[in-house]
C-alpha cells in the first residue's frame, strides 16, 4: 500500500460524490424538489444513502480506485486479427467500471458497517488499519 492510501483491493467503499447525488434528489417527492435550492438539495442528497461497492483495483501513482458497479462506462471494440474461431475476441459494446479519484470514496468498516476514516494503530508490532468510529481493526490480525 502506497503512503497515504488506506484503501486496498477487496475493501467495501461508500461513494461520496458524482451523479449519484442527482439520482438521490430525483427520488424525492416533487414538493421537496420544488422547494430545494441547489445548496439544500445537496444537503438532502447527503442524508440519503449512496452507493457501496467492492474495490477491484487501485492505482496509487494516479490516486485512483476502480469500484465494482460504480462509474460504469460503455466501451466499443471492433473485430481484429485473424478471423478464426479460436482467436475471435468480444466485439461490439460492453460495459466496465472506470477508475475514479480515491478522494471520492470512503472505506466502510466491516464491523460497524458505516463509512469511516482510517487510523493506523499498533498491534503486536505491526501497524494495522483501524476504524475511527468503533476502534476495531479492519485488517486481519
Amino acid at each position: 500500500m502506497a503512503k497515504g492510501l488506506d484503501i486496498k483491493r477487496g475493501d467495501t467503499v461508500y461513494v461520496l460524490a458524482g451523479r449519484d447525488h442527482e439520482r438521490r434528489i430525483a427520488t424525492l417527492p416533487s414538493e421537496e424538489q420544488a422547494k430545494a435550492t441547489p445548496q439544500t438539495a445537496k444537503q438532502i442528497a447527503e442524508r440519503h444513502p449512496g452507493k457501496r461497492g467492492r474495490v477491484i483495483g487501485v492505482d496509487p501513482e494516479q490516486r485512483r480506485v476502480t469500484v465494482e458497479g460504480v462509474n460504469v462506462v460503455t466501451r466499443h471494440s471492433r473485430p481484429r486479427g485473424v478471423s478464426s474461431r479460436v482467436t475471435q475476441q468480444q466485439t461490439g459494446r460492453y460495459q466496465q467500471p472506470a477508475p475514479m479519484p480515491i478522494a471520492k470514496v470512503m472505506l466502510v468498516c466491516p464491523r460497524c458497517d458505516r463509512p469511516t476514516r482510517v487510523v493506523r494503530r499498533e498491534h503486536e508490532g505491526r501497524r494495522l488499519r483501524s476504524c475511527r468510529r468503533c476502534g476495531e481493526f479492519i485488517d486481519e490480525k
